[in-house]
C-alpha cells in the first residue's frame, strides 16, 4: 500500500534539537535544557496549509462502551486477559483522521485526538485545522470505532509558544478558563479525558514550572470530580527527569496526574551534532537514550505513572559518506515509517547502492544509498549519499521489552497513521502486550530439571525425572492438563530429560542413563517406542533439537568438558563428533529451519556462548554475556527467531532472544532449582519450565 501523500513526510524541513538541548560541535556533553519547540509542535508546523479531506459532522460520537475485549485463548502460563495487557496510547493527529478506519483499535487502550489549541486566556482557537477536524464526521467515526472497542478517547489540548504556556499555567483566570473549556469540550463529544501537550522552554519564565504542576493538579481534580474515570495525562520531554529545571518537574507532576507520556524521541539532536544517528536509541548513546530516560523517570515517579512514547518515524540526511553516523551536509528530514518502507523499496528497485544496516548500540535499523544529482527516481536529487535512521518492528520490540521489564504503565506512539497501512507494527504490539504471564504449578516431585516440547500450537508436553529415577510425562491438550504418566527408564541422578517434536503427533526424548550413555525414546501415533542407547560417555544432561521432519540433533558435554554431537537423518544415526569448547553445564539447542542449528552453553567464565551450524558448516563461538547460574535452554518459532533462557544469579528465570539482532537480557521472574526447559509451539508462543523450590514442575509463558 502506498502511503497517502498527506502522511508521507512527518516534516519536510530541517529540525532542531526538539526534545533535548544540542551540544555545539566538539562539546563533551550538552547541559540540560528545554527545547524551544517540541517534536509535536514541529510536526504540526510541517502540515500547515495541508489540504484536509474532512466533512462536517452529521452525528454525535457515541459514549464509550464497557470494554468487551475478547479474552485471549486459554493457554498454560498465561492469564486470559484482554488482548493488550498494558496501556497503549496512540496519538491521532487531525491530518490522520482520513486513514483511521484502518487502525486496530483492539490493540489500543487510549486514542488521543491531536488536537485543540489553547489561547493565553484559556479559550480554544476555533480557526485552526485541529478545530475543523474536531467538528468533522471523520472525527466522529474515529471516536465511535474506538468507543465500540472499549478504548478511551481523550482530547489533546496544546500550546507551543512559551509565553502562551506561561500565561495559561500562571494566571488563575486562564487556568480556570482552560479547565472549564476542556470539560465542556469533553462533554460535547462524549470523551474520556485530556492529554496536555504544552511544549516550550522555561527560559525567561521562572514561575512556569510551579505553574505547570499547579495547573495539572487543578485539571486532575476537576476532571475526576466531573467524571471519576477521567484519564488525565501530560506529555513530557525524554530528558526532563535528568534534571530539576525546565517546565516539567517530574517528581511533582507524578503525584498529580494519572500518567506522563514521555516523548522519548528526537534524541539524535542531543546525542550527535552534525551527524546522522538513531532517533530513539535504546542503549546508552550519550547523553540521551531510552534506557537512561526510563531509569531517570523511575527515580522520580512510580512506574505506573510512566508511558514510554516511541516514534513511528525516523530521519534522513544528505551525508558526506555511507559510514555509520556519517557527517551531514543537510538538515534532517523526518520521515514516517510507511514512507521509509516505500522509499527503501524504490531505492532497492533502482540500484542506488542501497545498504541496510543495524546500529547495535542504538538498537535501530539504518540504511545508506547514493542519490544522483539529477533524475533521482525516488525523490529529490541530492548528488550525495543519503542516510536514513528509523524504527521498525524489531527496534520497537526492544523498546517494548524495556516497558515490560520496567513494569511501566505502558507505551504509546507518535503517531497513528504513520505506519502506512503496514501490519508489522501492529503485530509487534500484539506480540509484546498480549496476555500476562503467570507461573502455573504442574505438581509432581521432580528429582531433576524438566524437559518440554510441543507438536502443535495448542499442545505442550512436559517431562521430568521422578523420585524413582524414571521418566514421567504430563501434557496440555488445548484445554486441560492430563495426569502424570510413567514412561520408565532409569535416568542418571540429578539429570533432566530433553524433548523435541519434528511433526504433529511425534515426540522424541533423550536422557542420560545411569551408565553415562545417552538413551532415546519416542512417541508416535498412540504409543511410546522402546528405549535405545545412543552410546557416548556424557557428563551432563543431553539436549535435542530438530530442524525438520526426520532430523534429530543430540548434544551433550563429554568427559573432556567439550561439546559432543550426534545426529539422526533419513533413518540413520551418525557417530559422535567433538565440537570443542569448555562447558560448565549442559548445552541447550534448537533448530530454526532446514540446515540451521543453534547451540548454547554456559562457559567456564559463567557467561552464555553460542555456536551455530549453517551453510553446511559450523561457525565460531559467539559470546552473549550475562551471568548464568544454570545450563541454558533454547527454542525457535521460525528462521528469524531464537529464544534462550537460563537461571540468573538469584535463580530467577532470565531471557534473551534473537530477532535479527540480540535483545538485552530480560528477567522473567520465578525461582528455579534446576536447569530450565524451553519450547515454542508456534508463532509468538514460548513456554519455559523449571523445577520450583517445592520440587514440582512449574510452567510460564514467555513474552515474545
Amino acid at each position: 500500500m502506498r502511503v497517502p501523500s498527506s502522511l508521507r513526510l512527518l516534516a519536510a524541513v530541517p529540525l532542531l534539537a526538539a526534545m533535548f538541548g544540542a551540544a555545539p560541535a566538539g562539546a563533551a556533553s550538552p547541559l540540560p535544557s528545554d527545547p524551544p519547540s517540541g517534536v509535536h509542535a514541529l510536526d504540526e508546523a510541517a502540515h500547515a496549509g495541508q489540504r484536509l479531506d474532512l466533512t462536517p459532522a452529521t452525528s454525535a460520537p457515541i459514549p464509550r462502551a464497557t470494554p468487551q475485549r475478547p479474552p485471549a485463548p486459554r493457554r498454560p502460563g498465561r492469564t486470559t486477559a484482554p488482548l493488550v495487557s498494558r496501556e497503549v496510547f496512540g496519538f491521532a493527529p487531525y491530518w490522520s483522521l482520513g486513514v483511521s478506519g484502518g487502525w486496530n483499535y483492539q490493540l489500543l487502550t487510549t486514542v488521543a485526538y491531536f488536537g485543540l489549541d489553547v489561547r493565553g486566556d484559556g479559550s480554544f482557537d476555533t480557526g485552526t485545522p485541529g478545530w475543523t477536524g474536531w467538528n468533522s464526521q471523520q472525527f466522529v467515526n474515529m471516536v465511535n470505532r474506538a468507543h465500540q472497542s472499549g478504548d478511551r478517547v481523550v482530547v489533546v489540548i496544546k500550546a507551543f509558544d512559551a509565553g502562551t504556556v506561561n500565561q495559561i499555567v500562571t494566571s488563575p483566570a486562564a487556568t480556570q478558563a482552560t479547565i472549564d473549556n476542556t470539560i465542556a469540550a469533553l462533554s460535547s463529544k462524549n470523551l474520556d479525558g485530556v492529554n496536555v501537550d504544552f511544549e516550550g522552554t522555561s527560559a525567561g519564565y521562572p514561575n512556569v514550572q510551579g505553574g505547570m504542576t499547579n495547573f495539572m493538579a487543578q485539571m486532575s481534580q476537576r476532571l475526576h470530580q466531573w467524571r471519576s474515570g477521567s484519564f488525565v495525562t501530560i506529555d513530557t520531554y525524554g530528558g526532563s527527569a535528568s534534571w530539576e529545571g525546565g517546565i516539567f518537574k517530574i517528581g511533582s507532576l507524578a503525584t498529580v496526574v494519572d500518567a506522563m507520556f514521555v516523548m522519548a524521541y528526537d534524541m539524535v539532536f542531543g546525542d550527535l551534532s552534525g551527524q546522522a544517528g538513531p532517533n530513539s536509541p535504546l542503549r546508552p548513546y550519550p547523553p540521551y537514550d531510552d534506557t537512561d530516560a526510563v531509569n531517570q523517570y523511575l527515580s522520580k515517579s512510580p512506574a505506573s505513572r510512566v508511558i514510554l512514547g516511541v516514534p513511528y518515524y525516523g530521519y534522513k540526511w544528505s551525508t558526506t559518506s555511507s559510514q555509520p553516523n556519517a557527517g551531514t551536509s543537510s538538515g534532517a528530514s523526518a520521515e514516517t515509517y510507511g514512507s521509509a518502507v516505500t522509499d527503501l523499496a524504490c531505492v532497492s528497485a533502482h540500484g542506488m547502492q542501497l545498504a541496510s544496516h543495524w546500529d547495535g548500540t542504538g538498537a535501530s535499523p539504518w540504511a545508506s544509498w547514493f542519490s544522483p544529482s539529477s533524475g533521482d527516481p525516488c525523490g529529490a536529487s541530492h548528488g550525495s549519499w543519503r542516510e536514513l535512521y528509523y524504527d521498525d518492528a524489531t527496534s520497537l520490540g526492544f523498546k517494548y521489552d524495556l516497558v515490560n521489564g520496567s513494569n511501566l504503565r505502558g507505551t504509546g506512539m507518535w503517531a497513528l497513521g504513520y505506519d502506512g497501512g503496514s501490519p508489522d507494527l501492529w503485530n509487534e504490539l500484539a506480540l509484546k502486550f498480549s496476555g500476562v504471564p503467570t507461573w502455573d504449578s504442574l505438581g509432581g516431585a521432580l528429582s531433576g530439571g524438566p524437559g518440554a516440547a510441543a507438536w502443535a500450537s495448542n499442545r505442550l508436553d512436559v517431562f521430568g525425572r521422578g523420585t524413582d529415577s524414571g521418566l514421567w510425562h504430563r501434557w496440555w491438550n488445548g484445554s486441560a492438563w492430563g495426569g502424570w504418566e510413567s514412561i520408565g527408564g532409569v535416568l542418571a541422578a540429578g539429570t533432566a530429560p530433553a524433548a523435541v517434536s519434528w511433526s504433529f503427533g511425534r515426540l522424541d526424548v533423550v536422557v542420560q542413563g545411569s551408565d553415562g550413555a545417552v538413551w532415546h525414546t519416542w512417541f508416535e501415533g498412540n504409543s511410546w517406542g522402546g528405549w535405545e542407547s545412543l552410546g557416548g560417555h556424557v557428563t551432563s544432561s543431553p539436549s535435542v533439537a530438530s530442524w525438520g521432519s526426520g532430523r534429530l540433533d543430540v548434544l551433550a558435554r563429554g568427559d573432556d568438558n567439550g561439546l559432543w554431537h550426534r545426529w539422526f537423518d533419513r533413518g540413520v544415526w551418525s557417530s559422535w563428533e567433538p565440537l570443542g569448547g569448555g562447558l560448565a553445564a549442559a548445552p541447550g539447542a534448537t533448530g530454526r529451519g532446514p540446515g540451521a542449528l543453534d547451540v548454547f552453553v554456559k562457559g567456564t567464565d559463567g557467561q552464555l556462548w553460542h555456536l551455530w551450524w549453517g551453510a553446511s558448516g559450523w561457525w565460531g563461538w559467539e559470546g552473549l554475556g550475562g551471568q548464568v547460574a544454570s545450563a541454558p535452554a533454547a527454542s525457535s518459532w521460525g528462521s528469524g527467531r531464537i529464544d534462550v533462557v537460563a537461571l540468573g544469579p538469584t535463580h530467577e528465570l532470565r531471557h534473551l532472544y534473537w530477532s535479527g539482532q540480540w535483545s538485552l537480557w530480560l528477567s522473567r521472574g520465578g525461582s528455579g532449582t534446576s536447569d530450565p526447559a524451553l519450547t515454542s509451539p508456534g508463532y509468538g508462543l514460548v513456554y519455559a519450565a523449571v523445577r520450583g523450590t517445592d520440587n514440582a514442575a512449574w510452567v510460564t509463558g514467555i513474552p515474545p
